[in-house]
């Protein structure tokens, strides 16, 4: 039986005792799960490390406004720096800026590279395809103002974890077919990138004792599409679609998480189209372990393997 690490066990134990935790969306209202979730990820946060400095930029050019928030390292004046830009999960349906706030932090300091989030529209108010055309007029934006930015345009790099994994993915393939060939990487942690339930990985751990549930997942997909035909249109399930010709990938996946098959079988097709990803799954860590890099040693493990493989890729 599939158990989780000591290590994890003692940090959810600290949430516990701190009263913290992002709440069944099963049983809660959406907006309270949107203040809890963001509670939770600043307490997460705690006192967050010192960078450069914060810019927030409003997209007010996009169709659906969008605000863009850039991390600078320090020293990264009258440099044109490579960018991650990173889009947090939440199931579509919450997340904000302040999700995973300290790991972009970490990651702008220790790569040494402008990091960014971008606060994108949640489901249901806003569902398929705003957020992932969202997600496309913020890397053309940046690639069109990246010498005002401090950016390198030749540099730039896309990733998320859970549904930002998702709006990687769809938004790579969108720019590919675009003949856009604006990202150097791309790289995607714990994705949700298809609505199957029938993979392994759902029928050993969709049960919810780990977190994250198919019940779970099937709410967060409907919340996100207009209809559920569009489950399989690969825009919605980016597993379903081509792999041919993306940008190299980075990918990382929990053992404990009922997602886990999707990012194994995406690393499959990528490998069968001749690409060759960085794969990495993390053993006795559930969904959104990331998250937890101030009290989780795993966590810590993660971003520093992501730190590394950026520094290749973006050199």
């Amino acid at each position: 039986m599939s158990t989780l690490s000591p290590e994890v066990q003692a940090a959810q134990a600290l949430g516990r005792e701190a009263g913290v935790g992002t709440p069944n969306v099963l049983t809660t209202p959406l907006d309270q799960v949107r203040r809890q979730a963001r509670g939770y990820q600043i307490w997460l946060a705690g006192e967050v490390p010192e960078v450069g400095r914060v810019v927030e930029h409003r997209l007010d050019h996009l169709p659906v406004p969008a605000t863009l928030r850039l991390y600078y390292p320090a020293g990264a004046e009258g440099k044109a720096l490579p960018l991650y830009l990173h889009l947090h999960g939440g199931g579509f349906a919450h997340g904000d800026l302040e999700t995973l706030d300290r790991w972009k932090r970490e990651i702008a300091n220790e790569a040494g590279i402008v990091t960014g989030g971008l606060e994108y529209a949640l489901a249901p108010e806003a569902r398929y395809p705003v957020a992932v055309e969202q997600v496309l007029g913020a890397v053309r934006w940046l690639h069109g103002n990246a010498a005002s930015l401090g950016l390198d345009a030749g540099r730039l790099s896309l990733g998320g974890e859970s549904a930002g994994g998702n709006l990687t993915l769809a938004a790579a393939q969108r720019l590919r077919d675009a003949g856009e060939p604006l990202l150097r990487a791309i790289a995607l942690i714990y994705g949700m990138l298809s609505a199957r339930r029938d993979t392994p990985a759902q029928q050993e751990l969709g049960d919810g004792r780990f977190g994250l549930s198919t019940d779970k997942l099937d709410w967060f997909w409907r919340q996100y599409v207009a209809d559920e035909a569009q489950l399989q249109d690969p825009g919605v399930a980016p597993l379903l679609g081509s792999v041919q010709g993306l940008p190299p990938a980075i990918l990382q996946a929990a053992e404990l998480d009922p997602l886990l098959d999707d990012t194994k079988d995406l690393a499959q097709a990528l490998r069968e189209a001749g690409a060759q990803p960085w794969q990495k799954i993390y053993p006795g860590v559930p969904h959104s372990f990331i998250s937890m890099t101030r009290i989780l040693p795993q966590a810590q493990e993660a971003r520093s393997d992501l730190v590394r493989q950026l520094r290749l890729l973006l050199a």
